[in-house]
């Protein structure tokens, strides 16, 4: 079967000049919901740790004090997610597998994150405040996660698996040395 007879059987996946359509709602939306999930967490996170250090104030904080440490903490992963949101939005099947590598390669990242969170959460011993809107938030990431990666290996079956592979390499790379340089261990 030929690429002329793929069009022909469904004209839906064709644009005008014969290049695959690739569908990317879904990872979109999954991605604007991890955002969403992230952001609360943070927020939550930030409050309860506010309240700790309130009711015990030798506790350490978990923030950076510093602003700017702080602004690079943010832009570590907002960064990517920008990239990939640009990419996954052109109309070239390299720019979406593109898009989709440095999706999947986060979103792996980030889900390695959030069960280590969730795993910290678990073995907290005592009372964490604000720990059902954490758990809830986690969670919901945590699926996006999942769906945001399931998504991307899908388009990259359809788009190529080259620069999807390429670009899931270097953002791995990229994320790696970036948090070993921000101080994580």
């Amino acid at each position: 079967m030929t690429a002329a007879d793929d069009r022909s059987l469904n004209p839906d996946l064709w644009d005008s000049d014969g290049n695959l359509l690739v569908p990317r709602h879904g990872i979109r939306i999954a991605m604007g919901l991890a955002l969403a999930a992230a952001g609360a967490y943070w927020l939550f996170a930030f409050i309860a740790d506010r309240e700790m250090r309130r009711l015990n104030p030798l506790q350490p904080s978990q923030f950076p004090d510093s602003f700017w440490v702080t602004i690079l903490w943010a832009a570590l992963p907002l960064a990517p997610f920008i990239v990939s949101l640009v990419l996954l939005s052109t109309r070239s099947q390299g720019g979406i597998a593109a898009g989709a590598g440095i999706g999947a390669a986060l979103f792996l990242c980030s889900l390695l994150f959030s069960v280590a969170a969730l795993l910290g959460f678990v073995l907290t011993f005592g009372p964490i405040p604000y720990a059902l809107e954490l758990a809830v938030s986690n969670l919901i990431f945590s699926a996006c996660s999942v769906w945001i990666t399931v998504s991307a290996f899908r388009i990259a079956y359809k788009a190529g698996w080259g620069m999807f592979f390429l670009t899931l390499a270097a953002t791995l790379v990229g994320m790696t040395l970036a948090y070993r340089l921000l101080g994580g261990h």
